[in-house]
């Protein structure tokens, strides 16, 4: 029997979804320690690794495993998002997340070609655009499996209308902010001025402003007062959202794993210093920002869903119970 596009939710296509975004987080940790150790051009050559998807003595050096392994993470994503492009433009009726699927689909071979040319070039510029790439990609697949998820079919999402406009606006700044931090960080990362000021939270001279500038100083202090600016926002954001009693009982939760997130940051960009970059300490802390930028997307995300003709048998076919699989968030859309 021929399959057909329909609206309503998939159990399978939206557990897969959340597997690919699983599978990134591991790809993310190795391309964070890969820079973290400074083992980016190990492997002077690019799609293989001195010549072999096996190279000689990979498995005992740190630096040939780390690189290596994010080689083949990265092919790994690759062909999940193949697979989870075509799976949901044969069975996704919805013309925007189709069209998600397909962004998804171009920028992992955008982000792949961007490695390639970061090894073959010796290039910083193309580590850095890598880096924050991968920054865009979380988001892209964390919405692709969030309209994916049985709770994108629940009307309203548990958002009071009189609400939608101040939480939009500021979910949009927060974002915003996040990001532009991530570009800092990588930037920083990559020139290597992550101590350009060596102690914290005041100067070696013991003030907050250091007494001799260049441009890692600048770098890596800009990445220190965005920090601040970031947790003022989040907070006058977020604490009003979790606060909320008519609010969704899982979107004060979403903003409450932000909060927890934001406070782990602090904590690990603190440590970082006083561990002289101890390499996965800092790799922790580009994945926490990663999730802390996917987190604060996602509560984003879900007040911008599009009207959509969901059918009346999708409240049928989906499962009884809590997270993907709950029934009452497949009731028709109105």
């Amino acid at each position: 029997m021929k399959r057909r596009r329909t609206a309503h939710y998939k159990p399978k296509l939206a557990w897969f979804s959340l597997v690919v975004l699983f599978v990134m987080t591991f790809l993310l940790f190795a391309g964070g320690f890969t820079t973290s150790i400074g083992a980016g051009m190990v492997f002077p050559d690019w799609p293989l690794s001195d010549g072999s998807l096996n190279p000689e003595g990979w498995l005992q050096d740190r630096a040939m495993l780390a690189e290596h392994s994010h080689r083949l993470l990265g092919a790994l994503i690759g062909l999940l998002i193949m697979v989870l492009t075509v799976w949901i433009w044969l069975r996704e009726d919805r013309a925007w997340v189709r069209h998600l699927a397909l962004a998804a689909l171009a920028l992992v071979i955008l982000q792949g070609l961007v490695g390639g040319m970061r090894i073959l070039f010796n290039s910083l510029q193309f580590a850095i655009i890598h880096g924050c790439l991968a920054q865009t990609f979380v988001c892209l697949i964390a919405s692709i499996a969030a309209a994916q998820s049985s709770w994108w079919f629940r009307d309203g999402h548990g958002f009071p209308a009189r609400a939608n406009h101040r939480l939009k606006t500021g979910g949009l700044i927060v974002c915003g902010l996040i990001f532009v931090q991530l570009i800092i960080g990588a930037v920083m990362r990559h020139i290597g001025a992550g101590l350009a000021i060596p102690t914290f939270p005041l100067t070696p001279e013991g003030g907050i402003f250091p007494q001799n500038w260049n441009f890692g100083v600048v770098l890596h202090f800009a990445h220190r007062l965005m920090a601040l600016i970031i947790f003022a926002v989040y907070l006058v954001w977020a604490i009003p959202l979790i606060l909320h009693r008519k609010m969704d009982g899982r979107i004060r939760l979403l903003g409450g794993v932000g909060l927890a997130l934001l406070a782990c940051q602090v904590v690990l960009g603190a440590y970082i210093i006083w561990t002289i970059r101890n390499p996965v300490i800092t790799t922790a802390h580009v994945l926490i920002g990663a999730f802390f930028l996917a987190t604060s997307w996602i509560i984003t995300f879900f007040q911008f869903q599009p009207s959509q003709p969901v059918r009346a048998e999708a409240a049928s076919r989906a499962p009884a119970g809590l997270g993907m699989g709950e029934a009452s968030l497949d009731k028709p859309s109105a």
